[in-house]
């Protein structure tokens, strides 16, 4: 879903209602409830974000500057990393994705000229070896990770830009 500024004051704004019967007049307006669940929604996606990105591997910055990008730009939902980043799905799993045959466990390619290649076209698959991170505090499965140290403290995060 794109960023949709006041999504929810709009879809609760719409259940706003006017009732008259005789001399007896109500109104009740829902946008307030809207304000509050946007509020809450971005502080939400905020701080999942700021949290997930600490596990993840920064050898250039490169995956965290593009998911955050990513990110910057959807609202309710936070994503693990950019899927358009090719190495991006590797470096979640974990996993050392090697050549087929006749290239068993060979992970890629160097040439000091070009840098790190694989075979164009090829279909790389996972081996039994984990990768080795160069950050202190990146791990595999770092949205997994994130929640499981972190989700009381998002639950408390929105409720606090709910009730601000």
């Amino acid at each position: 879903m794109g960023i949709v500024k006041g999504y929810f004051q709009t879809v609760f704004s719409k259940l706003n209602m006017k009732y008259t019967h005789g001399e007896v007049a109500m109104e009740v307006s829902l946008d307030r409830f809207g304000k509050k669940i946007d509020k809450a929604q971005d502080a939400l996606d905020a701080q999942v974000w700021a949290d997930m990105k600490q596990y993840m591997p920064i050898a250039t910055g490169n995956l965290i500057q593009r998911t955050g990008d990513l990110n910057a730009n959807t609202r309710g939902e936070v994503y693990l990393y950019d899927p358009s980043v090719p190495y991006a799905h590797y470096m979640y799993e974990g996993t050392v994705y090697v050549e087929p045959d006749p290239y068993p466990n060979v992970g890629g390619f160097y040439s000091p000229s070009y840098g790190w290649w694989s075979i164009p076209g090829v279909q790389k698959i996972p081996s039994d070896r984990r990768l080795l991170y160069t950050s202190p505090t990146a791990v595999s499965y770092w949205g997994a990770v994130a929640y499981e140290n972190h989700h009381e403290q998002w639950v408390a995060v929105a409720k606090a830009a709910a009730r601000g």
